[in-house]
């Protein structure tokens, strides 16, 4: 993580399961393993907490070209929940590094790899 708290490529890893939303079927979500201190990052004071972390969701639209980070601070008790706004680099380089993971496991951009969900319309199974 950089002087000013912002993202680099060493601080995360793009899962390789990744799910494409089936509201529009424009969505590809993928999790981000956190190899950063998330207490520091996002003002949070988990790291001494037993049996508590941080679950990084990246939601990327690539027909809109949108990035939105969602947190989810899991407990034993529960979770909560909260959005991050990423800077435009960290949103270049989340969506960059998902763009390589979905190409490296599927051979496909994030664009093709949402159509193959749903084809030409985003109703599940064709139904509408």
């Amino acid at each position: 993580m950089k002087e000013n708290l912002e993202l680099e490529r060493s601080d995360l890893v793009v899962d390789r399961d990744m799910e494409v939303g089936c509201d529009i079927g424009h969505e590809v979500t993928a999790y981000l393993e956190t190899w950063f201190d998330v207490d520091k990052k996002f003002g949070l004071h988990i790291n001494d907490e037993e049996d508590t972390w941080l679950n990084l969701y990246a939601k990327y639209n690539p027909f809109a070209d949108t990035l939105r980070l969602e947190c989810e601070i899991s407990r034993d008790s529960g979770s909560e929940y909260f959005d991050y706004e990423p800077t435009a680099a960290e949103s270049q380089l989340i969506k960059d590094m998902v763009t390589e993971r979905i190409q490296s496991e599927y051979g496909q951009t994030p664009q093709e790899f949402c159509n193959e969900f749903y084809g030409d319309s985003p109703e599940m199974g064709g139904l509408t």
